[in-house]
């Protein structure tokens, strides 16, 4: 009995072999390494991988199409030692499709994109269980060579969301309006360059978003419903940039939703998950330089007087002199900070940029500082007067170069100043 059991055994294992007795090897012996985020898992021998994921060529026979585009601008990396980044692969890599002939392309993108990966997934086999385990095994080798490939940071300097969007519809449009194709977006959404550099945008302000995406409109791509994009991470850059808070994130979620509707492609709700931190690795190039968008908010310059600088769009609607429900929170901690330095008098001062006419911004500048003036008297500082300079007094100047607006320029210069004496 003992020698018919061990025949027995033996014949199953053969008849094994003739299907899998590579998986089984690799099972049992591993190669050391993992298969991703959250699995235990040996990760399939490398001639596994080559044999399920195929490098297209040409136009091929796919069921869908999946775009992986990681921010790797130098605001994902954080700007102290040691240098840590947001592991924005990571979050994609979750949302990788278990999907049968998918193309999945992947590229890192900062003013461009920089394409890292293109490969198909195996189709499915009559045999169930088979098909299981390509498809397990496939979804194991992409998140590894996912994870290696969209960990190195952009050598393209600046950030254009929109930019690396229009590319990668542009790469995938060739598979027609009946083929499913997701674009998949992980970004803390802080373009610095092209229609939405959001350095000269008054962050806050709702009102100013649709005169953004029509002010965008040349440079967006026209998808038709066979288009999915989702934004992922939104308003989350690596420490030492810019402090986004809970206004100015809601602002950007808002201000990439309606990019993404103006598209006309399928667009889910853009997220504000925080991705993971990773350490960068000791072989990683070096980052090209990258303008930070700065979070409009209060900006103290200590003396005698004492400046409290206050950007309009945290005030203001455009063009406006009522004060917007956003303004609450800043002017009272505008009060705060006054009775802190223990003020004799405290004069508002307002200033516009240069567009419209000197009447115009010396009427809107006076409206706006006797608004603010109103708000301060109204929470017991009495003692203080208004003043307005429209354009007169900028804080950034020039206003134009080479006969061009600096909209950066403009967007400092539109503001209220609380000069105190103490």
């Amino acid at each position: 009995m003992r020698n018919g059991r061990r025949g027995a055994l033996l014949l199953a294992l053969v008849v094994f072999c003739v299907t899998g007795c590579g998986a089984m090897e690799q099972a049992l012996l591993g190669d050391g390494s993992g298969t991703g985020a959250g699995s235990q898992e040996a990760a399939p021998a490398a001639g596994r991988c080559e044999q399920l994921l195929k490098v297209p060529t040409g136009i091929p026979d796919v069921t869908s199409v999946t775009v992986l585009l990681v921010d790797g601008s130098a605001t994902s990396y954080t700007r102290g030692e040691p240098r840590r980044h947001q592991d924005w692969g990571a979050l994609l890599t979750q949302r990788l499709p278990d999907a049968p002939r998918n193309l999945v392309a992947a590229g890192v993108f900062g003013g461009a994109v920089d394409w890292r990966i293109e490969k198909i997934t195996p189709g499915d086999s009559k045999d169930a269980a088979r098909t299981h385990n390509d498809r397990k095994d496939a979804r194991a080798c992409l998140s590894g060579e996912l994870t290696d490939k969209l960990g190195a940071g952009s050598a393209k300097p600046q950030t254009d969301v929109l930019r690396a969007v229009t590319t990668a519809a542009q790469q995938i449009g060739k598979y027609g309006d009946k083929t499913p194709k997701t674009i998949m977006v992980a970004t803390d959404g802080l373009s610095n360059t092209g229609c939405a550099d959001l350095r000269a945008a008054d962050i806050g302000d709702h009102s100013v978003i649709p005169g953004l995406v029509r002010g965008c409109r040349a440079e967006l791509p026209q998808l038709d419903r066979s288009y999915t994009v989702q934004l992922i991470g939104i308003g989350n850059p690596a420490d030492g940039w810019s402090d986004v808070k809970t206004p100015h994130r809601v602002w950007l979620l808002e201000l990439w939703k309606q990019m993404c509707a103006a598209t006309g492609a399928n667009c889910p709700k853009p997220t504000a998950e925080a991705p993971a931190v990773a350490d960068v690795s000791a072989s990683a190039t070096a980052l090209s330089p990258d303008a930070d968008v700065r979070m409009p908010g209060l900006r103290i310059t200590p003396g005698n007087p004492t400046v409290i600088t206050v950007p309009a769009s945290i005030l203001f609607d455009v063009d406006s002199a009522r004060p917007a429900p956003r303004a609450q929170d800043t002017m009272g901690s505008v009060v705060e900070e006054l009775d802190k330095l223990r003020y004799r008098r405290v004069v508002v001062a307002g200033h516009t940029d240069s567009t419209g006419s000197p009447d115009y911004n010396r009427r809107l500048s006076e409206k706006r500082a006797k608004a603010v003036l109103k708000v301060l008297r109204d929470r017991g500082i009495t003692e203080s007067t208004a003043v307005w300079y429209g354009s007169r007094k900028p804080a950034c100047a020039p206003e134009y170069k080479n006969g061009t607006p600096d909209r950066v320029a403009m967007a400092c210069n539109r503001r209220v100043e609380i000069i105190v004496y103490t």
